[in-house]
């Protein structure tokens, strides 16, 4: 024993180990487990109050840890109004009896209502928390925030597909947008201004998007509302909503909001960001070898994109050099279905100069929506700056309006497309 005693007085380590083991280790088998503490919140939702317009009425879908022997998911969508953010959360946690955490936070739903003011000021809590991460996703709805969050929760119980991968989708796809609350504050302290945050809308009874029957009752836990005045519930039918994620999106200025734009004008502004990696092309009525008219629809599995700016007689010039990869995966003729083996179809050169005229097409249709909001989605300014700053500086102020830089600019684009 007193060479073991001598051996563990000669290590230091293990001292270390015990003397943590001492002090910290019996409090903390005295406390009671973090899981009956803490209600995890996984989406807010923010809406203005009805009754007080100096306002907002949060919702949280919160995830609350049951200890089980089988793990179950058990979400419940609280309401709480309050003058700030922290008072919300204040009334939120004594509404269910335990710690509202932030940490989990993946997805903050927009009721559009909210954006007739300035919307920096409504994320202004969420940015400067700690615990809110910066990949937490932006979302704006067409109806309130609760009753698409109630349909959230809904969804992750019962579907394997949760809105937050679809907001993750995004990201990747070449109609849609990633608007993280980092990229939201990216563009709003950028030069340009400009930040964008994607459109989910919440559609009754519809057959498009993800469908999921949500009861506005208060049943099984599934939703409470609250104020000052405490918790209450309410009755209602069983409703089936659907949820669509159909690629619109709302441009934003200065934090105001300046246009709703389609997911047609989305796509178009997006060949010039090339934030996307996948997505679908389809070329109408091509003839050739292989067909007489068809409509052929091309996957985009890889693309790569080149921007360069040389300055010509003060004026900026803008190559954009575009690269796609597609591979053929639809054929519609005229005369019916196309009964050949589409993978055995080459890329003619008609057929390659036709989808090169239509992305043509499309980024000039997309340059001309942010010409006309004056809304430099795809960040033209800060290549154009880094490239050569005193003479950008020096185009900018012969300008009478500087905001209107992109109708004085000059644009070249070259497409190229490759089949697998």
């Amino acid at each position: 024993m007193k060479r073991f005693v001598s051996k563990i007085w000669k290590t230091p380590m293990a001292m270390i180990f015990i003397f943590i083991m001492v002090f910290y280790g019996f409090s903390a088998l005295g406390k009671s487990t973090e899981i009956n503490r803490f209600a995890v919140v996984t989406a807010i939702g923010i809406d203005s109050s009805p009754s007080n317009s100096g306002q907002f009425e949060i919702s949280f879908l919160t995830f609350i840890p049951i200890a089980e022997q089988t793990f179950t998911e058990t979400y419940k969508v609280i309401t709480a109004s309050g003058e700030s953010f922290v008072e919300a959360i204040d009334y939120a946690g004594q509404y269910l009896g335990r710690e509202v955490g932030l940490s989990h936070l993946r997805t903050v739903v927009l009721n559009e209502e909210l954006f007739q003011d300035d919307v920096t000021k409504i994320l202004d809590y969420l940015t400067r928390e700690k615990e809110v991460p910066s990949s937490t996703k932006l979302i704006a709805t067409n109806t309130s925030a609760k009753e698409f969050l109630s349909a959230m929760q809904k969804l992750d119980m019962e579907s394997s597909i949760k809105v937050s991968e679809m907001v993750n989708f995004n990201q990747r796809y070449i109609t849609a947008t990633d608007a993280s609350l980092e990229n939201f504050f990216k563009g709003y302290f950028s030069p340009t201004k400009t930040s964008i945050i994607p459109i989910f809308s919440l559609e009754e009874n519809d057959d498009e998007g993800i469908s999921v029957s949500n009861t506005e009752s208060q049943g099984g836990g599934s939703e409470t509302q609250g104020g000052e005045n405490g918790g209450q519930t309410g009755e209602g039918e069983n409703v089936s909503y659907s949820i669509v994620n159909g690629g619109e999106s709302l441009i934003f200025k200065n934090g105001f909001l300046k246009k709703q734009i389609s997911s047609r004008d989305m796509k178009n502004i997006n060949y010039f960001r090339g934030n996307f990696s996948t997505g679908a092309l389809t070329i109408k009525d091509i003839g050739g070898e292989y067909f007489e008219s068809a409509d052929l629809t091309f996957n985009i599995y890889d693309k790569k994109m080149k921007k360069k700016v040389v300055f010509e007689n003060g004026i900026p010039v803008f190559y954009t050099d575009l690269k796609f990869s597609i591979v053929l995966n639809g054929v519609e003729e005229d005369d019916g279905m196309f009964d050949e083996n589409v993978d055995l179809y080459v890329i003619t050169s008609e057929a390659a100069n036709e989808i090169e005229k239509k992305v043509k097409k499309n980024m000039s249709d997309g340059l001309a929506v942010m010409r006309e909001e004056k809304a430099d989605i795809a960040d033209f300014y800060t290549k154009m700056y880094n490239t050569d700053r005193k003479s950008f500086v020096r185009f900018l102020e012969s300008l009478d309006d500087k905001d209107d830089y992109l109708n004085h600019v000059l644009f070249k684009t070259r497409v190229r497309v490759y089949a697998r």
